[in-house]
């Protein structure tokens, strides 16, 4: 059975909890890989002690999600929750807002992937295909943590990391189509968004798919 693992930052220990922060690794895989502002990661960073839980994925990994995070929000101290697999990390508060502002039905409807997925920048070699097929691009931004809902993960080329809400939206689009249709894109699909192109579906790396955008004057590479 699939589970998410996250991993409770805490101000102060209680029962149970692992006496220091986080491991190096861990939070270098959670709170330094976030994409999140300097300040959110400064508090996060001030935590003493941590509580790492599993909750199975049943049915539904949205509604999983939902119970971590209302588990998490009664937690004695909690300042943050991390979450290695997405690499990223983020305030209680975030979590506190899901359930203060009655906002369950929105995240069943569009889950929250600022909260739940990360952003991961990755440099690539040019191959001579790439050359032949003249593309440039050596800056990719992918996501993290969407193989929690049974997904496949995304890539995208930029030019430099002031792309990153656009191509961050663009990946929200696919997801919410992917979630809600139950299908997911594999490599050799052609997909067309409107206002947004039309693009090509390949291999990037396992477990991540590549949108090669469709430039007409030389068709589909």
């Amino acid at each position: 059975m699939k589970e998410i693992e996250l991993y409770f930052l805490l101000e102060k220990p209680i029962a149970g909890a692992e006496p220091s922060p986080l491991p190096a690794e861990l939070a270098g895989q959670s709170i330094e890989a976030s994409l999140w502002s300097k300040e959110e990661k400064e508090k996060l960073r001030q935590h003493t002690a941590y509580l790492r839980r599993t909750f199975p994925v049943e049915k539904d990994a949205v509604e999983t999600f939902l119970q971590a995070y209302r588990t998490a929000i009664q937690v004695p101290h909690i300042i943050g929750i991390a979450n290695p697999t997405a690499r990223t990390a983020h305030h209680i508060r975030w979590a506190e807002k899901i359930f203060s502002d009655g906002l369950e039905d929105i995240a069943r409807q569009t889950p929250p992937l600022h909260l739940w997925t990360g952003l991961v920048p990755v440099e690539v070699e040019l191959s001579l295909t790439d050359l032949l097929r003249d593309r440039l691009s050596t800056l990719w931004l992918r996501t993290a943590g969407y193989e929690q809902f049974s997904l496949p993960n995304l890539a995208h080329p930029i030019k430099d990391l002031r792309e990153t809400g656009w191509v961050h939206s663009l990946f929200e689009i696919l997801f919410d189509w992917m979630y809600h249709e139950k299908r997911a894109f594999a490599a050799g699909d052609a997909i067309e968004i409107p206002e947004r192109g039309r693009y090509l579906v390949e291999d990037f790396m396992p477990g991540v798919l590549a949108l090669i955008e469709w430039r007409e004057e030389n068709g589909l590479h």
